[in-house]
């Protein structure tokens, strides 16, 4: 009898190797049937090769591998499926095998069945569960679920309660067992990179997701359910409650995540930069049993190719013609009554079907908009007219006093849809020309006469639901405004007529103003040689006599920059006429530097337009307003009809008339 129950004994303690812990036969000379039975079950996560012998004991804690980590969350069942005394006894059967013992467990009273989780608590009680006041008897256990990366679960073992120690002296009552599950983790790194228009993409830092894992993955698509992971498999804490920004590099890197479908979602840009959020897509992965990631089927190691997001941002530049050389830049100068043309180009986004709002406006200052003039273009050097059928616009610019604006996107407020006249154009750049006329009262200031304009743009792309989980909630988006700014010089001609013997001021000496043109220069308004000491074309600028004030001063502004004479045509009584007209040059230095601001839509604007002029003068120190003193000079005294001078020749006259009546008389008498 002694050698069957040391036979026993050493059975059960091999078949608990490994995780798998068999039921003991009854070996102890008596069962206290009296008694309660327990069983603690101390589960560990291993991937190690050294699985070790169980005894039953507690003391085979000692045993466990350095490297094995106490696992949480594990549920089993334990069903009794015989009493001992069928399997001990004179007449005893043979113990039953793992497949018999699950059909036994099947016609389990529900009396008999036993679940636990394992603790996920810190300390000794974690990845322990134990079921206690177990009647006695032969028990089935098996693992029911564990956490995913569990991917090696451990088989079902039958024990017995209670069972014998290893040299079968006793009974243990209170049966530890020690199963250990191998796992599988694997990482993934995302790469968020900017980018406008057709631009070089840069890295993004700044930008938030969250990760989701699929708790449905056999549902189609459309089914499928998601929830925000707050924490690695480890239980390390993923971003500020599950929220993930990208660093300086643009990445995000999670590690020890278990097998599984995964997706990331955007949930914000870099604050106040202009980027699109795209809130609306997601970009899916899922982790296979093995570790390894795929994307759409195909293996990818993120490490090194991490998963690309791309997130847009339109952009525009305003730029005015250079009168002399054709040339397109942030400023140039015009005379009051010229016409400017401008150009202004917009990056349009990949996404701008998506966009609910895409709006430019221009706004004028000192500026007034040419009707008609707008035409938009593909090129650069606006060859390639876009966006018209059969001569007619496709776009409709609306006018209000001397602005414009178009709305290329337009939203459905009833079906959701959004139409956009730039579709075919995503991702490239157009070009939009218009003419403005430089108003008369253009101010004379180093601040310039500003031309504004506005991008008005739906910074987001939300979800039509999130049913799903979709951590944005759908709704109308927020909007940013980019602006950009042209600047357009005007300058002014002083004139200071004064006598040039003492500089008394002249009052009401009239002048006539002429801008040299090029000998090319032609239409209306163009003079050839038009006064005395001009040769070569010419403009005249005034349209009424330029006359000088009591102060004997004449001003002239709205002149851009230029060759200008100035010809005297009527001067004061006793005063000479100049004799040739007056050269006054108009070369003022300008150097404008504009920053574009980007506002969002709770008015945050991060960077304000500064217009900043680094000189505005000319040669001699003037500050865009050109002086000239103009002498004039007395002319001789002569005399004049029915003066003095006159009555003496008269009087010389009849005396020579009359001496020669005396003379002929006398000759006529000596006859």
């Amino acid at each position: 009898m002694k050698k069957l129950k040391k036979f026993l004994a050493g059975m059960l303690g091999a078949m608990m190797a490994i995780s798998i812990v068999p039921g003991a036969a009854l070996a102890a000379p008596t069962i206290d049937t009296t008694q309660t039975g327990s069983l603690t079950i101390h589960k560990y996560e291993y991937n190690g090769n050294n699985a070790g012998t169980g005894t039953g004991e507690a003391t085979d804690e000692n045993n466990v591998p350095a490297d094995a980590v106490p696992l949480g969350g594990v549920t089993f069942k334990a069903t009794k499926v015989a009493e001992l005394s069928t399997y001990y006894g004179t007449d005893a059967k043979a113990l039953p095998t793992v497949a018999e013992a699950k059909v036994l467990a099947e016609s389990a009273a529900a009396s008999d069945i036993y679940t636990g989780v394992t603790s996920s608590a810190e300390g000794d009680t974690k990845g322990t569960v134990t079921f206690s006041d177990l009647p006695l008897g032969l028990y089935l256990v098996q693992e029911i679920s564990a956490p995913a990366q569990i991917t090696g679960k451990v088989e079902d073992f039958l024990i017995s309660i209670p069972m014998t120690t290893v040299d079968g002296d006793d009974w243990i009552y209170d049966v530890h067992v020690f199963p250990k599950n191998s796992s599988t983790y694997a990482g993934v790194t995302l790469q968020k990179k900017g980018k406008i228009g057709d631009g070089t993409e840069t890295n993004l830092a700044g930008a938030t997701f969250v990760l989701q894992k699929c708790t449905n993955p056999e549902a189609a698509a459309a089914q499928r359910k998601w929830e925000t992971v707050k924490a690695n498999n480890k239980g390390d804490a993923l971003g500020v409650d599950g929220v993930l920004t990208t660093g300086a590099d643009g990445k995000i890197t999670i590690t020890d995540l278990a097998p599984g479908t995964y997706r990331f979602v955007e949930t914000g840009v870099p604050n106040d930069t202009g980027y699109i959020m795209n809130g609306a897509d997601s970009y899916e992965f899922v982790i296979n049993d093995d570790g390894k990631v795929e994307i759409d089927g195909t293996e990818v190691d993120t490490t090194n190719t991490p998963i690309a997001i791309v997130n847009e941002k339109p952009d525009l530049e305003k730029e005015v013609k250079d009168r002399e050389d054709g040339t397109w830049g942030i400023d140039g100068d015009y005379s009051a009554g010229d016409t400017v043309p401008y150009r202004i180009t917009v990056d349009v986004p990949e996404s701008i079907a998506r966009l609910a709002d895409f709006t430019i406006s221009d706004t004028m200052d000192k500026l007034t908009y040419v009707t008609g003039s707008l035409k938009i273009y593909s090129d650069a050097d606006m060859q390639n007219e876009i966006l018209t059928t059969g001569g007619t616009a496709d776009y409709t610019v609306d006018t209000s006093g001397a602005d414009w604006s178009i709305a290329f996107n337009s939203k459905n407020t009833t079906t959701g849809v959004i139409t956009s006249l730039l579709e075919n154009y995503a991702g490239k750049s157009i070009y939009i020309y218009f003419e403005a006329t430089l108003d008369d009262d253009a101010v004379v200031t180093s601040v310039g006469n500003p031309n504004t304009v506005e991008l008005k743009y739906s910074n987001q792309i939300l979800p039509e639901s999130n049913d799903d989980g979709n951590p944005n909630e759908p709704g109308e988006p927020e909007s940013d405004i980019i602006t950009d700014q042209a600047v357009v010089y005007t300058f002014k001609i002083a004139v200071e007529k004064v006598d040039a013997a003492d500089n008394k001021a002249l009052a009401g000496v009239t002048f006539d103003l002429y801008r040299k043109l090029d000998d090319a220069a032609t239409g209306d308004g163009v003079l050839t040689n038009p006064v005395s000491g001009l040769t070569g074309k010419y403009e005249k600028v005034n349209t009424s006599d330029l006359e000088t004030d009591a102060n004997g001063q004449i001003n002239v502004s709205g002149l851009a920059n230029g060759t200008y004479y100035l010809v005297e045509t009527k001067t004061n009584e006793g005063y000479n006429l100049l004799q040739a007209p007056v050269e006054i040059e108009l070369a003022i230095e300008y150097a404008t530097t504009t920053t574009t601001k980007i506002t969002t839509e709770d008015g945050v604007t991060t960077t304000a337009t500064t217009v900043v002029n680094q000189k505005f003068e000319d040669a001699d120190g003037n500050n865009g307003t050109i002086t000239n003193t103009v002498k004039n000079s007395k002319g001789f005294t002569l005399p004049v009809t029915g003066g003095m001078g006159t009555i003496l020749f008269s009087v010389i006259g009849l005396a020579l008339v009359a001496g020669a009546a005396v003379i002929l008389i006398r000759s006529r008498k000596k006859a």
